[in-house]
């Protein structure tokens, strides 16, 4: 698993009495891929009533063809949390290069670094 891979992850309801599998970004660094867990931003198909902090990535987009999602999405990136790496299911794609750009910028904006 590396920075920007697309996972599918048993995401646990906030009960913690089931999981539901669901994409997600990974934004943990490279560096830290010896660790047993890693850090990701959900990633949601419900694209209505976006956030000011979604990034949404259409299927129309050029880099699309690389995340191995499904249909046009919401990265969700006021929606960041840890879980142990085995949550993982498995990886299905990848973010390109623009939308991790992109992606990059609304963190910065989220946690008002600049």
């Amino acid at each position: 698993m590396k920075k920007w891979d697309i996972v599918i992850l048993r995401y646990p309801f906030t009960d913690l009495t089931a999981t539901k599998a669901r994409p997600a970004l990974v934004i943990s660094p490279d560096s830290s891929s010896a660790g047993d867990d890693a850090v990701f931003i959900a990633i949601t198909g419900n694209t209505a009533g976006n956030g000011p902090h979604d990034v949404i990535f259409e299927s129309s987009d050029p880099e699309y063809s690389t995340s191995g999602l499904l249909s046009d999405s919401a990265i969700k990136v006021d929606k960041i949390f840890t879980l142990h790496k085995s949550l993982a299911a498995k990886k299905i794609g990848v973010l390109g290069p623009l939308m991790q750009s992109k992606v990059k910028t609304r963190l910065i904006q989220f946690f008002e670094l600049s």
